[in-house]
């Protein structure tokens, strides 16, 4: 949150249902399929880099038929409306055509969380999310960054442990 403004990304959810969001950031090198191996009893949100997009267009399918989301990750997002609908259309467009889905989840960063940019992203359709936990310390309706195979298992087993159901940001 943009503490003098109030414009903000999404980073939990107020919800009374016993869920967490677990999430994913996506670059070249990441093994997706040890992450889905271990995501079979748990679902998560995978965030896709453009590298990733662009080189492994059959991963991101086997993550959506795994019964997964996907969302567009992307670093620097400061620019005026235009130029960030410029720059994300390209990604949008060719994540439908991956998918056959309307991407509608961006990741940024913490940095980028200006109320210019985060205006600019709701206004061309797409949802900023963050997330409100690392790893292992969450709680009911958050979001949670995973960033290794070895805490999304410790993340799996925590919300299974405290009643949580581990689920896709668009289902928290």
């Amino acid at each position: 949150r943009n503490r003098e403004t109030g414009a903000m990304a999404v980073t939990s959810v107020n919800t009374e249902d016993y869920k967490v969001a677990l999430t994913v950031n996506v670059y070249e090198y990441t093994d997706v399929e040890s992450y889905l191996d271990v995501f079979k009893k748990a679902k998560a949100t995978f965030f896709i880099s453009e590298d990733f997009q662009e080189t492994c267009p059959e991963k991101v399918v086997k993550i959506l038929e795994s019964g997964h989301s996907i969302g567009i990750l992307k670093k620097d997002v400061k620019a005026s409306k235009n130029e960030l609908y410029d720059r994300l259309a390209i990604r949008i467009e060719r994540m439908a055509r991956i998918t056959d889905k309307n991407i509608d989840l961006i990741r940024i960063d913490e940095e980028d969380c200006e109320e210019s940019v985060i205006k600019n992203i709701y206004s061309i359709g797409l949802l900023p999310v963050q997330w409100s936990e690392d790893d292992a310390d969450f709680s009911q309706g958050d979001i949670v960054l995973i960033k290794d195979i070895r805490t999304a298992e410790e993340a799996i087993k925590k919300s299974a442990a405290d009643g949580l159901e581990a689920v896709t940001v668009d289902e928290l």
